[in-house]
C-alpha cells in the first residue's frame, strides 16, 4: 500500500493510477530522497523521477496529466536566485526563450514559480543523445554528417538571433541528436539564454567562472573580454564545435580555464588539416572553420544563413550527384536542398534532414467535427476490426429504441476509435428509415453557451418550417420560454436559474416530439461527440431528457473520454471500448517493417498504430510508448512554416481560413505549410473551414507551443475575434490566453454569471475560478489598481458557485481564505460573511448561519450599506420563519 501524493488515498502497490482521483501513481519514481518527486506544478505537471543534475538545479521527468505527455521540467537551484531582481530577471529572460518557435530549438512551454519560491521552466521532453555523447562514444563522424547536423544549428540559431537571443553557451552538451531511421539525424539546440538568466553581470569579464560564463573551451573573444555580444558570438562558438568535429580536439587547450580564454583572445586558430592530417579534410571546409574562428566578428561570417551557406557549398563539392532515372517515378522525389531521392511519403530527406515540402494528397472523409484522425496518403488504411461486438451493442440500443427514448453512452481514452465506431453504425442505418442529428462541441472549444444544442433543434425542426430562428406559435409556454433563451442566449432577469434549465430542457423535448411526428415510421438518431467538451447549458439539456420517459422512438449516442461524468441516469447503458488485441493488429501492418510496437498482452489504441506508420514514414525512430508523447514528437518534427500553421488552426479553432491562419502566422507560406500538414495527416479541409484531424493532435499542437508564442497567437486572435464578432466564450478565451487581464476578467465574470443564471454550476465554477487566477497572477504583475480586491471579489463568487454544485469544503476553504483579505468594514466584507452564512445553511448548520447572517447585517449597517442591511434582514426572517 502507498500514499496517492494528490489526494492522499491508499493505493495498492500494482495500481497505475490512484482509483479515486487519477493520479499516475505508478510512475512516480519509488526514491523518497527527493521532495518534488511526486508533487504537481502549476498547470498540472506531475514530477515524476530526476533525468539530470547540474549546477544550476536538477532536471525532472514529468507528466502533463491533462494529456499524459511526457515533459522535462528544470527546477532552478534556489541558491542562484535568492533575490527578487534575479527572479524578475529570470521570469524575463524565459519569457524571451518562450519565443523561441523553430523545429531545431527546444520548446519553452511554460515556467512560472512554485509557492515554495522555486522557479521552473517546462519544456519539451528530448529522448536523444547529446552532441558530446555521440563525439565519445561513435568517434570521428562523417564529413557530410557534421555539416547536416550543423547546418541545424544554425538553423535554430538563426531563429534565435532574428529574435534578439543569443544562446552564449553553446557546446556540444548543448546540442541533443535524435537518430532517423534513415541515418540522418534530427538536431535540437537546448538552453538557449540560460547563461544570462542566471548571471547578475550581463558581461563576465575574463576572470569570471562557472555557469555564467559556460564553458570557457567555446567563448568566443568578445566574450572573454567581456564587451557587449551579438549573433556572431554563438557562430564563433559553432567554429569551435565544427573544429572539434572535423580533428576530435578543441583549438584551444591549456591548464586552466584562464588560459584557454586568453589563447582565444590572441591565439590564431590552428589549421585542422595540420592538426588532424589523417582525417584528409577538404581545404573547403577548413577554411570554413577558420573563417569561423576569426578573432574579430567582422572577419567571421556575418550571421547563421552566410555561415550554413557557406557549409552547404562545400557539401555540394564532395557528395556525388543523385541517381535520376529517365522515367517519372511517382512513389520518388528529389530533395531540393541535397537531391538525394525521398519516397514521397517522407516528410524529410534522410540524407540531410531537410524538409521534402511533399504536396497535399486527397482529402479525407470528413465528419461534422472531426474526433478521428484519417489516413489518405499513408500505406496503411486500417479498417474497423475488432469492433463487432462494440457494433452489435450499438444495434441492440437501436433496437431497444421502439416507442422510447433510449440513451447509450461509448467512453474510452483518446485515440480508442470512438468516434469512428459511432459513424460506422449510422453509415448503416437506412436513411430511408432514419433521421440522424450529429452535434458536438464549438469551434473554439470554449464552452460556448447552448452551441451544441442549437444544432440539434435546428436539425429536427427547421426542415419542418420550425427552428430555432422562427416565430412560434401553438407551443405551451415553457417550450416558448426555452427557445427564446437558446435563440437569445440570454434569460429574463428575476426567472430562477431552476426554471430556466427546465424551459430548456423542455424546448427539446417538444423538438424531439415533433421531428418524430413528422416522419413517421422514422426512428431519430442524436450523436453527441465529445460530450465532455460541449457547452454546459446544452450538456445539462441532454441529461434532463435522457433522464425523462418520451414516447417516441430516439435513440441518442454520446461519446466522451473515460473518467468524465455525464450525470446521465444509471439505468441508460454505457460501453466502454478497449484497445485492440496485439493479434488483431498484426495482420493490419504486414509489410510495415520497422514497427515494434506490439508487446504480447497489451492492448493497442487504433490512432497509436497509425500515428507509428506515419512517425516510421518519416523516418522517426525509437518512438515513444504514449500516444500523446507520439503525436507531440511528430508535431515538434514539422517544418518551421508547418509548424505555424498547426499552431495557428489549434488557436483558432475549426473554422480556420486560409485568411485567419496569415493573420496569426505572419511571413509564412501557409499553402506549402497546409500541404505538408494534409499530406502528414494533421489536417484537411471541409466545407467550414480548415480542420485538425483528431481532437488529441488539436491538443498536443496547442500545448507543443511556447508560452510566448501562444500568448501572441491569442493576442492576434482576440483581436480578430472582434472583427469576427466571435461569442463571448470565444473572446474570453482568447483574452485569458493572451494575459490581457482586464479583458479577460471581464468576459469571465459575464460567462460566470450568465453560468449562474442558466444553472450550468460547473461553468460557473470554471469560469469564476478563472477570474481569480488572473487576479492572483496581477498581484504580481501589477496590470490591475487593485488586484487583492479582485481576489475577494472572485473568491466569494467562486466559493458561491461551489456552494451551489455541493463542494462544501472548497467553497469554505475559498471564502474563509478571503475574508482574511478584507478590511474590517466594507461591503466586501459583509457580503463574504452573507455567503458564509448561506454556506453554513447548505450545511444544516442554521445557528452558524445566523451567526455569519448577524455580522454580515452589523459590518453592512456600520458601512453605511442600507441596501444590503435590508436584503439580509428578510433573508433573516425568511430562515426563522
Amino acid at each position: 500500500m502507498r500514499i496517492c501524493p494528490q489526494c492522499s488515498e491508499g493505493c495498492d502497490a500494482s495500481h497505475r493510477f490512484c482509483p479515486a482521483c487519477g493520479y499516475p501513481v505508478g510512475a512516480v519514481s519509488a526514491s523518497d530522497s527527493d521532495p518534488l518527486i511526486g508533487t504537481t506544478l502549476p498547470g498540472g505537471y506531475v514530477i515524476l523521477e530526476v533525468i539530470g543534475v547540474g549546477g544550476m538545479g536538477k532536471v525532472y521527468r514529468a507528466e502533463q496529466t491533462a494529456l499524459g505527455r511526457t515533459v522535462a521540467v528544470k527546477i532552478v537551484h534556489p541558491s542562484l536566485l535568492s533575490d527578487e531582481n534575479a527572479s524578475a530577471r529570470f521570469i524575463t529572460e524565459a519569457r524571451t526563450s518562450s519565443l523561441l518557435n523553430h523545429p531545431n530549438s527546444v520548446s519553452v512551454i511554460d515556467f512560472g514559480k512554485r509557492e515554495a519560491g522555486q522557479l521552473y521552466l517546462v519544456m519539451e521532453y528530448l529522448r536523444g543523445r547529446d552532441l558530446a555523447r555521440v563525439m565519445y562514444e561513435e568517434g570521428p563522424l562523417s564529413f557530410i554528417r557534421i555539416i547536416d547536423i550543423l547546418r541545424q544549428v544554425l538553423a535554430a540559431l538563426s531563429e534565435a538571433h532574428h529574435l534578439g537571443i543569443i544562446h552564449r553557451d553553446l557546446k556540444p552538451e548543448n546540442i541533443v541528436i535524435e537518430p532517423m531511421r534513415t541515418g540522418g539525424d534530427f538536431v535540437k539546440v537546448v538552453d538557449f539564454g540560460l547563461a544570462k538568466i542566471l548571471s547578475g553581470d550581463k558581461n563576465p569579464g575574463i576572470t569570471a567562472t562557472g555557469i555564467v560564463c559556460g564553458t570557457p573551451d567555446y567563448m568566443s573573444p568578445e566574450q572573454g573580454r567581456g564587451d557587449p555580444l551579438d549573433a556572431r558570438s554563438d557562430l564563433y562558438s559553432v567554429g569551435v564545435i565544427l573544429f572539434q568535429l572535423l580533428t576530435g580536439r578543441l583549438p584551444f587547450e591549456a591548464e586552466s580555464p584562464t588560459q584557454v580564454v586568453l589563447m582565444h583572445l590572441t591565439t590564431p586558430a590552428p589549421d585542422p588539416r595540420a592538426v588532424a592530417p589523417e582525417r584528409d579534410i577538404p581545404p573547403a571546409l577548413a577554411l570554413v572553420a577558420t573563417s569561423a574562428l576569426a578573432k574579430k566578428r567582422e572577419d567571421r561570417y556575418q550571421d547563421a544563413d552566410a555561415f550554413s551557406a557557406a557549409l552547404m557549398a562545400v557539401k555540394a563539392q564532395f557528395q556525388p550527384a543523385p541517381i535520376v532515372s529517365g522515367f517519372p517515378n511517382d512513389a520518388t522525389t528529389s530533395c531540393a536542398v541535397c537531391g538525394a531521392t525521398v519516397p514521397r511519403t517522407q516528410r524529410f530527406c534522410g540524407e540531410c534532414g531537410a524538409p521534402t515540402g511533399i504536396s497535399s494528397k486527397p482529402t479525407p472523409r470528413m465528419s461534422i467535427e472531426p474526433t478521428h484522425l484519417a489516413l489518405p496518403d499513408s500505406g496503411v488504411h486500417l479498417p474497423l476490426v475488432g469492433r463487432d461486438e462494440d457494433l452489435a451493442w450499438l444495434a441492440d440500443r437501436h433496437r431497444e429504441a421502439s416507442e422510447k427514448l433510449v440513451a447509450a453512452r461509448v467512453i474510452g481514452p483518446s485515440g480508442v476509435g470512438k468516434t469512428r465506431l459511432i459513424e460506422t453504425f449510422v453509415d448503416g442505418l437506412s436513411p430511408d428509415h432514419h433521421l440522424i442529428v450529429v452535434t458536438g462541441p464549438d469551434p473554439w472549444w470554449a464552452g460556448v453557451a447552448f452551441y451544441a444544442l442549437q444544432k440539434v433543434i435546428r436539425d429536427l425542426t427547421e426542415p419542418l418550417g420550425l427552428g430555432v430562428s422562427n416565430g412560434l406559435a401553438d407551443v405551451p409556454e415553457d417550450v416558448h420560454e426555452g427557445l427564446a433563451v437558446i435563440r437569445q442566449r440570454s434569460s429574463p432577469s428575476g426567472v430562477d436559474s431552476l426554471q430556466v434549465r427546465r424551459s430548456v430542457a423542455a424546448a427539446l423535448r417538444w423538438s424531439l416530439r415533433k421531428a418524430a411526428d413528422h416522419h413517421p415510421g422514422h426512428r431519430l438518431v442524436v450523436c453527441i461527440h465529445d460530450l465532455h467538451r460541449i457547452d454546459g447549458p446544452s450538456r445539462n439539456a441532454f441529461a434532463d431528457v435522457v433522464g425523462e420517459a418520451l414516447d417516441r422512438s430516439v435513440l441518442v449516442i454520446a461519446e466522451h473520454i473515460t473518467g468524465f461524468d455525464a450525470h446521465w441516469p444509471g439505468h441508460h447503458p454505457a460501453r466502454l471500448l478497449q484497445g485492440l488485441s496485439p493479434e488483431t493488429v498484426e495482420p493490419l501492418l504486414s509489410g510495415k517493417g520497422g514497427l515494434v510496437i506490439l508487446a504480447p498482452g497489451r492492448s493497442v489504441l487504433p490512432m497509436f498504430v497509425e500515428q507509428m506508420v506515419r512517425f516510421t514514414e518519416e523516418a522517426g525512430t525509437a518512438p515513444p510508448n504514449h500516444l500523446a508523447d507520439l503525436v507531440a514528437l511528430r508535431v515538434e518534427r514539422l517544418h518551421a512554416g508547418a509548424r505555424k500553421v498547426l499552431q495557428a488552426i489549434a488557436v483558432l479553432g475549426h473554422r480556420a481560413t486560409v485568411s485567419n491562419i496569415a493573420t496569426l502566422a505572419v511571413d509564412t507560406d501557409i499553402e506549402r505549410g497546409v500541404n505538408e500538414l494534409i499530406a502528414a495527416g494533421l489536417i484537411h479541409k471541409n466545407d467550414s473551414g480548415i480542420v485538425i484531424s483528431h481532437s488529441l493532435i488539436r491538443e498536443v499542437a496547442s500545448a507543443t507551443i511556447p508560452a510566448a508564442v501562444r500568448r501572441e497567437l491569442h493576442a492576434h486572435a482576440a483581436n480578430l475575434a472582434l472583427d469576427l464578432e466571435m461569442p463571448m466564450e470565444a473572446r474570453g478565451l482568447h483574452a485569458l490566453l493572451a494575459q490581457d487581464s482586464f479583458e479577460a476578467l471581464l468576459l469571465l465574470d459575464q460567462m460566470g454569471e450568465a453560468a449562474m443564471r442558466w444553472d450550468d454550476v460547473d461553468g460557473a465554477v470554471l469560469a469564476f475560478r478563472r477570474c481569480l487566477e488572473v487576479a492572483r497572477r496581477e498581484i504580481f504583475r501589477g496590470e490591475l489598481d487593485d488586484p487583492l480586491r479582485a481576489v475577494v471579489i472572485f473568491s466569494r463568487k467562486l466559493g458561491d458557485a461551489l456552494s451551489r454544485s455541493g463542494d462544501i469544503t472548497d467553497a469554505d476553504g475559498v471564502l474563509r481564505e478571503a475574508l482574511d483579505l478584507t478590511d474590517p468594514m466594507g461591503e466586501d466584507r459583509s457580503k463574504l460573511l452573507f455567503s458564509l452564512a448561506n454556506l453554513e445553511m447548505r450545511r444544516s448548520r442554521s445557528s452558524d448561519a445566523q451567526r455569519y447572517l448577524r455580522q454580515a447585517i452589523d459590518v453592512a449597517h456600520r458601512s453605511g450599506l442600507h441596501g444590503l442591511v435590508q436584503q439580509y434582514e428578510l433573508m433573516s426572517r425568511d430562515w426563522a420563519s
